[in-house]
């Protein structure tokens, strides 16, 4: 506690310098080798990924195996992305979407890893110690929660040796909980005063995680409430007939074990107030009427005509490969992806909207000026 963001900060130094290479040479190895590698950390979990030219596979999986089994962590290293972050989160401080969404997650979230920002903050960045970030690699860095996508030009049995070679090594670590469990969550509105021509406002209620039966169902009615850009009920009532926003939208933002209804818009600050009724009627409206046949039609050919975006390159595909193992939706997946879209029924989709969607359990974050 106290030190938020030291698990980011340790993803951006994995490839700062290893035990065979310095930060300087590690770039030029993997510009030479035509290999890009890059770490992100994000609410529950940290993301890699790696590309390297047929060529130089050999020269680029051991420079992967050093990124992640040999780090060192220089001190002047550590000072250096340390600053880097700071102009980060200084610029974050001076956006007012990146304030809204701080400010909605810092309120939604109660008492919640959730709620915290990712880059963590100038003060705990200050706290962060060289053995802190040690510490952050050892129990992050482990093998028992892997997943792994894989797309390219190579067979299966190399790829199980490189996979190996790199991750086999790597320990375990039997302590780590899901933190997405989700029992509380604010409703009401907030409001964060700022002089500013335009607010800015993040909404949101509970949702589902990616791995529940009815995930798809809800997909289906946010890509009809708010999910489908200019052709979501949320735009054209907002939007075309009154001319209160310039965009609206609303999205599924599934976590590991629970999931969130998240939305945002922003508008100027006389139509605060008129703006979340719009949208506070149009998400009641949901939940008593549901979706037309219609509605449900256009949804289902969307999400299955956008799927083949996926496979329109080998980064894309094998991302696409971590995502189905990390919510577990099963081997099968790609085979009965159409079918599961082609079974949806409207009054079961209209029955789960009904059970979701309140307006009740909205809360809105409000950043700017508003006009009472």
């Amino acid at each position: 506690k106290g030190k938020e963001g030291v698990t980011n900060l340790m993803t951006s130094l994995l490839d700062e310098g290893s035990a065979n290479f310095s930060a300087s040479d590690f770039r030029i190895a993997k510009r030479e080798n035509g290999v890009k590698i890059s770490y992100s950390a994000g609410k529950e979990k940290i993301n890699g990924s790696f590309q390297v030219v047929k060529s130089q596979i050999q020269e680029g999986f051991w420079l992967l195996y050093e990124s992640l089994n040999k780090p060192i962590f220089q001190l002047d290293k550590i000072n250096e992305v340390k600053s880097q972050i700071e102009a980060s989160i200084k610029i974050d401080q001076s956006n007012i979407s990146t304030i809204a969404s701080d400010k909605f997650n810092d309120f939604f979230f109660i008492n919640s890893k959730l709620g915290k920002t990712v880059k963590g903050n100038l003060d705990s960045l200050l706290k962060i110690k060289r053995s802190d970030i040690l510490k952050s690699f050892k129990k992050s860095i482990t093998k028992n929660n892997l997943v792994i996508g894989i797309a390219g030009d190579i067979n299966e049995e190399l790829a199980k040796k490189y996979i190996e070679y790199v991750f086999g090594s790597l320990p375990t670590n039997d302590s780590i909980e899901p933190i997405s469990t989700l029992p509380n969550l604010r409703n009401g509105v907030e409001t964060f005063e700022i002089e500013t021509p335009q607010t800015t406002v993040v909404f949101g209620q509970k949702g589902l995680s990616r791995n529940d039966e009815d995930y798809f169902s809800a997909r289906i009615a946010n890509y009809v409430l708010g999910g489908g850009g200019f052709q979501s009920r949320l735009y054209k009532e907002v939007r075309e007939k009154n001319g209160l926003v310039y965009s609206i939208y609303s999205y599924l933002m599934p976590y590991e074990s629970d999931g969130v209804i998240i939305g945002g818009f922003q508008t100027r600050n006389k139509n605060v107030d008129e703006t979340i009724l719009k949208v506070k009627q149009e998400w009641k409206k949901m939940k008593n009427q549901g979706i037309s046949a219609n509605e449900l039609k256009e949804a289902k050919t969307y999400y299955k005509g956008s799927f083949s975006r996926n496979f329109t390159s080998t980064i894309s595909i094998a991302t696409l490969l971590k995502v189905v193992q990390y919510y577990d939706l099963g081997k099968d997946y790609f085979a009965n992806r159409s079918e599961i879209i082609d079974n949806l029924k409207l009054k079961e989709i209209n029955s789960l909207a009904s059970r979701i969607f309140d307006e009740k359990n909205l809360f809105f974050m409000i950043v700017g000026k508003r006009n009472m």
